[in-house]
């Protein structure tokens, strides 16, 4: 059976022209400003799950850290931005792994992380924890923002 998230006419062309919103965490062009946040959102996930008792693995890929506590095991997606955190992007990979049943997924979310790029390395500070526990992320919420274009053969 495929998982993968499919989407309604309406959701692809919207029912009429949206609301400005807050931005949500948006792709970060300088490297190294991207790395710092993202290490900084990794470093707080794992504090947390240590201070609950969790053995902590951090691997990158499928999911960012492995937390294991007796038998029971939780994946955990982090995410981390520098703004007001409304949404994420989402790889399909991360979408599927966290909607097979087979997995127990968080998704750990750093918003409004301040970012110092004046020093070298970057220093990143604070941060706004959204925590989700029992992730799996509803069609309702997912919308497309990018798309694999499959080019026919040209010579059939």
């Amino acid at each position: 059976m495929d998982k993968s998230p499919g989407f309604t006419a309406e959701q692809v062309e919207g029912k009429k022209k949206p609301q400005r919103r807050r931005r949500g965490a948006g792709y970060i062009s300088d490297p190294k400003k991207r790395k710092a946040i993202e290490e900084h959102a990794e470093q707080m996930a794992t504090a947390h799950y240590e201070g609950q008792g969790w053995t902590v693995e951090k691997l990158g890929k499928p999911y960012h850290v492995r937390c294991t506590r007796g038998t029971v095991e939780r994946h955990v997606e982090v995410k981390g931005a520098t703004g007001a955190a409304t949404s994420v992007e989402l790889t399909i990979n991360e979408v599927l792994h966290a909607r097979d049943k087979d997995n127990t997924v968080a998704l750990y979310v750093v918003s409004d992380i301040r970012v110092d790029a004046v020093t070298d390395p970057y220093i990143p500070r604070g941060g706004t924890v959204w925590h989700y526990s029992n992730w799996e992320p509803a069609e309702e919420d997912l919308r497309p923002r990018k798309y694999e274009y499959r080019l026919p053969d040209p010579t059939t």
